[in-house]
């Protein structure tokens, strides 16, 4: 499975695949759903475009229960 992300503005995020190559908060990639790209999110640098607005980056929060699921928010302690 694959998801459509950028980085955070002001941050670059470097591939997994290759840690000298960086994804930028100008360019929309598709990248692997691995944990290498979750944690990421997670940490804030790496933000999920939807396909629907692949030029518009969804806020942090709502990026990670999206790709996370509900079962992961009522492990953070969220309601």
């Amino acid at each position: 499975m694959t998801i459509k992300a950028k980085a955070a503005p002001g941050i670059q995020v470097p591939q997994e695949d290759n840690p000298r190559r960086y994804i930028g908060p100008d360019e929309v990639v598709t990248v692997a759903r691995s944990a290498y790209y979750l944690r990421q999110v997670r940490a804030g640098d790496l933000l999920i475009v939807p396909d629907d607005e692949a030029t518009t980056a969804v806020k942090k929060g709502k990026a990670v229960d999206a790709v996370m699921g509900d079962s992961e928010e009522a492990n953070r302690g969220k309601s």
